[in-house]
């Protein structure tokens, strides 16, 4: 059962990063944050960010059980999620 909800979180990371592509080639942003975004292209490398940081997570936690995977994979989806949530969140303030 674990291994369908990890799944899972993965499938939602890869649309979260398919979002994130469809923000920086078309300047696509979901209505219900439409109001707050002011820079769509940052807001899109945040979305790409954030979903390869939390696919890292979802990847270490699948093969968590095996000896070959490092926790060099955890600290570099813990990074990616961090730079991807400030970058989303730069993405709302306005430019001077």
């Amino acid at each position: 059962m674990g291994y369908v909800v990890l799944l899972a979180f993965m499938a939602f990371a890869l649309g979260m990063v398919g979002c994130g592509v469809a923000g920086l080639a078309t300047g696509w942003i979901h209505p219900w944050e439409r109001g707050r975004v002011l820079r769509p292209v940052v807001h899109g490398l945040g979305h790409i960010f954030s979903g390869c940081g939390f696919f890292c997570f979802c990847v270490f936690f699948l093969f968590a059980l095996s000896e070959g995977v490092s926790l060099k994979l955890l600290v570099a989806g813990a990074v990616l999620f961090l730079v991807g949530t400030v970058l989303r969140g730069v993405a709302s303030f306005p430019d001077r």
